[in-house]
């Protein structure tokens, strides 16, 4: 499979074809006190907030933002290190990673959300939920990794720490294979792009300390998921050796309101490159939540 060549060869009129296409809605950035980015679109009552991944920024979420805008009050915002929020500490927990967002819904005056998280997002939604249960309506965790094997948890640590000693992004092109199997459409490759331009701008060590904190954390959740008070959908597809089908099924197993979905032929990166299949089935997800408990 062939990711990296054909990128090359797609200019800026593809980005602006493609937004125009997608009549993408624009908002203003703004800060917390405590220096977190984020941005809020439509003006309905009910917010739904997105957690990116490692890498990204809250701009990835924009397929998102036009799909659900209408019906919520859509935010999305940085996370510690990356895009124009502050550094996390040199060693963060998860822990910081929670605080910052339940700073940024003081900042806001918002008690109670929808939440969706992906990848270090969909661990940082699950941290979020297990700390603040009263104020999460419904969740849905894409893509998130658990109790990987030491194997595979060493090779995210070694990547981590490479990046945390060069203060380089490295191995770009490898990442992109990984997180984009088999996608090779127009589309899709000038979607890989911008993502691809995401990460040759990022942070090297906002980047390098979560991507660390990542490697270590997919454990942080054994035997607590019991907990978990609301509605939980944990989203992965078949192509994602990092999150796999068995993970999400396990999680949900283990989640006293849980539940899984696998989608065929998605790889790491399926809320983004095929948000025409995620979308309807959070959307799906929130109605039956919000059924289940109408009056919040």
């Amino acid at each position: 499979m062939c990711l990296v060549n054909d990128f090359y060869n797609l200019n800026t009129e593809h980005f602006v074809r493609d937004l125009g296409k997608h009549n993408l809605k624009v908002a203003s950035t703004f800060y917390t006190k405590d220096g977190t980015a984020f941005k809020s679109y439509g003006d309905q009552p009910s917010p739904l907030i997105f957690i990116h991944g490692v890498g990204m920024r809250g701009d990835v979420w924009a397929p998102q933002v036009e799909y659900f805008s209408n019906d919520y009050q859509v935010i999305t915002y940085d996370f510690l290190g990356h895009g124009e929020s502050p550094l996390p500490p040199e060693e963060p927990v998860l822990d910081d990673y929670v605080e910052q967002l339940n700073n940024l819904l003081k900042h806001l005056d918002v008690a109670l959300i929808s939440l969706v998280g992906h990848s270090m997002g969909a661990l940082i939604s699950v941290a979020f939920a297990l700390r603040y249960p009263d104020k999460v309506k419904a969740l849905v965790p894409i893509n998130i990794a658990f109790n990987r094997s030491e194997e595979a948890q060493k090779g995210v640590l070694n990547r981590a720490n490479q990046i945390l000693q060069t203060n380089k992004i490295l191995n770009i092109e490898q990442t992109l294979e990984r997180w984009f199997k088999n996608k090779t459409s127009v589309d899709d490759l000038i979607k890989i792009d911008k993502v691809r331009n995401w990460l040759a701008n990022a942070s090297p060590q906002g980047y390098g300390r979560a991507y660390r904190l990542f490697a270590l954390s997919d454990k942080v959740f054994l035997n607590k998921l019991s907990r978990l008070r609301p509605p939980v959908l944990y989203l992965t597809g078949d192509e994602d050796p990092n999150s796999t089908p068995a993970m999400s099924q396990q999680m949900a197993e283990e989640t006293p309101n849980g539940s899984s979905n696998s989608l065929t032929g998605e790889a790491h990166m399926m809320s983004y490159i095929s948000a025409d299949k995620v979308n309807p089935i959070i959307e799906q997800f929130f109605m039956e939540a919000k059924k289940e408990k109408p009056d919040e």
